[in-house]
């Protein structure tokens, strides 16, 4: 039987080594500069809190994911928690950005990675 000690401690090892991960924005970026988001993986506190928030709605979870977890490169959160950044996610910025960026906050496999 394995020990529950070193077993929490090695997983909470692996949830720190994916921390500090980012993705490249070229839709949001300078030519030939493409913005860089910074971001750790949502803890499940975390994931409770964007389901709550997102009343069952995929599109609102997409966009407070972003919101929550997108930072600079300090560290700082890139968006504002309020309506009004809400509302452009949802409804003003291209929402293949916003899936793309939620995929990677979340940890899903891209279809690149997939295959044929």
């Amino acid at each position: 039987m394995a020990d529950p000690t070193a077993l929490l401690a090695a997983a909470r090892a692996h949830f720190d080594n994916m921390r500090g991960k980012s993705i490249e924005v070229p839709e949001w970026g300078a030519e030939g500069a493409p913005a860089v988001v910074k971001f750790d993986p949502p803890t499940l506190r975390m994931r409770q809190n964007i389901t709550a928030r997102s009343g069952g709605k995929r599109s609102r979870e997409m966009a407070v994911t972003v919101i929550l977890c997108a930072r600079d490169a300090e560290g700082k959160r890139l968006f504002q928690d309020d309506a009004p950044t809400l509302a452009a996610l949802e409804n003003e910025v291209d929402p293949k950005v916003v899936a793309r960026l939620y995929a990677e906050i979340i940890g899903l496999t891209s279809e690149a990675d997939l295959g044929n």
